[in-house]
């Protein structure tokens, strides 16, 4: 399926180049969430920290930047929406032309995703060890780099300008140091994720409960070194975070009508079935409905935080990354990508034979229906964007609730899953005995 998956969409890619200009995407279609950083950049670099969320400021920015890259922007644009301390990132790239910028930072992503994938390859052996000690197929982590290429998330993260990558490679370093029962440093990581706070608060506090005050420690760390960086170079810009980012949210979300079809969250399947992109408060079936999955899902997952244990940690960072999506207020598709890491934790049991040397992911009847689940979600999230906006269903929401729901039931069922498998030489490797932790 991934080669064939790979045929097509090279083909679109190739096509795209010799069809008329009026139908094919354009250069100037390309980067523009980019917009939004690049302009965060500017106001950083000049010490206009009071415009990071003044809306009009940055929508006059995005259009001026717009205007002289060539953009086909409209009038379109895009709030900062990250803590300030981000916007140091992007200073030194506001001083550089808009095209030259977006070039440096697709590459820079594009090494996080390089690195990243080398990552999400080692995950398919058990912890500390090397896919060479554990004998893993090239075959196997060959599809990790495959899939996740194409894939649609990582075309939407390379389109928009995203800073997706990014995010993936933290989360992939953080899981890497928590699988491996190093806390301090899952912490310290952990923390960077805050940059956009929805990637790192559920992460946040699954680490803390499953690896106790190390974990704590380093996330203390790494916030009070962010807190310090923002409050000494950025003065009054942390309290105009606070304060104006929800009023911000209002404005593009409440005010005005709004991309709901982007979001992988339970709040947007049910705002947008009721109430499609209209404007206006959400109705109260939808914040009844909301709270109602969202404090299902989440009662599912705070009993898997309490079920961690060697044999369960890898089903616990799985359940905990998937379900993460769909109880924030805010999670664009773009940001499913990191997904990748509760798919390739998933099929590290199958490689490393927890059910029996012969055992395969449809040995199961559940795990026939993860498998299911898996895969209809990776294929409709290339379409789910303009179907949704027509039908006003996005069926991303109810995929993404059934993978999370069935990861969060093997989790919990891990113990016995674990007692009733099939005996197998290898299945040590998945298990190694625990030890003390030097970090």
């Amino acid at each position: 399926m991934g080669s064939l998956l790979a045929a097509f969409l090279l083909t679109l890619i190739i096509g795209n180049l010799f069809i008329p200009s009026e139908k094919a995407v354009e250069r100037d279609m390309l980067g523009h969430d980019f917009t939004a950083f690049y302009t965060a950049g500017h106001f950083a670099a000049a010490g206009q920290f009071d415009k990071l969320y003044d809306i009009q400021a940055v929508k006059e920015f995005e259009q001026e930047t717009g205007r002289r890259a060539g953009l086909s922007l409209g009038d379109s644009y895009g709030p900062y929406w990250n803590p300030p301390f981000y916007a140091w990132v992007f200073a030194p790239l506001s001083h550089l032309p808009y095209s030259k910028a977006l070039l440096l930072w697709t590459f820079f992503n594009l090494s996080c995703g390089i690195t990243a994938i080398v990552l999400l390859c080692k995950m398919l052996a058990p912890p500390r060890m090397s896919l060479h000690q554990a004998a893993i197929p090239w075959k196997s982590y060959a599809l990790i780099p495959l899939l996740l290429t194409f894939s649609m998330p990582v075309l939407q993260a390379l389109s928009h300008g995203q800073n997706t990558m990014t995010s993936l490679l933290l989360l992939t370093a953080t899981v890497t140091f928590w699988r491996s029962n190093r806390p301090l440093l899952a912490g310290l990581i952990c923390g960077l994720l805050f940059y956009k706070p929805q990637l790192g608060a559920i992460v946040a506090v699954a680490i803390v409960l499953t690896l106790g005050w190390r974990a704590l420690a380093g996330l203390a760390i790494t916030g009070t070194i962010l807190f310090l960086i923002t409050i000494t170079t950025m003065p009054g810009a942390l309290t105009l975070f606070l304060h104006q980012l929800p009023a911000n949210v209002r404005f593009m979300q409440i005010d005005h009508p709004y991309v709901w079809e982007r979001h992988a969250t339970i709040k947007a399947f049910w705002r947008l079935m009721f109430q499609g992109r209209g404007a206006g408060e959400p109705i109260v079936a939808v914040t009844v409905l909301t709270v109602a999955m969202c404090g299902l899902l989440g009662v599912g997952l705070l009993r898997c935080f309490l079920r961690d244990n060697a044999v369960s940690r890898d089903r616990v960072i799985a359940a905990t990354i998937a379900t993460m999506p769909l109880l924030m207020p805010f999670y664009f598709d773009y940001d499913l990508m990191l997904l990748a890491i509760p798919a390739v934790l998933f099929a590290n049991e199958f490689v490393n034979g927890w059910h029996g040397r012969d055992a395969h992911p449809t040995s199961r009847l559940p795990d026939r229906w993860l498998t299911r689940a898996w895969i209809t979600l990776f294929l409709w999230i290339f379409i789910n964007p303009g179907l949704a906006g027509k039908t006003h269903v996005n069926l991303t929401v109810p995929l993404l609730t059934a993978v999370a729901t069935l990861l969060i039931r093997r989790t919990i069922r891990a113990d016995r899953d674990e007692s009733s498998a099939v005996p197998s030489i290898r299945r040590p490797l998945l298990f190694p005995t625990p030890t003390i932790a030097t970090v």
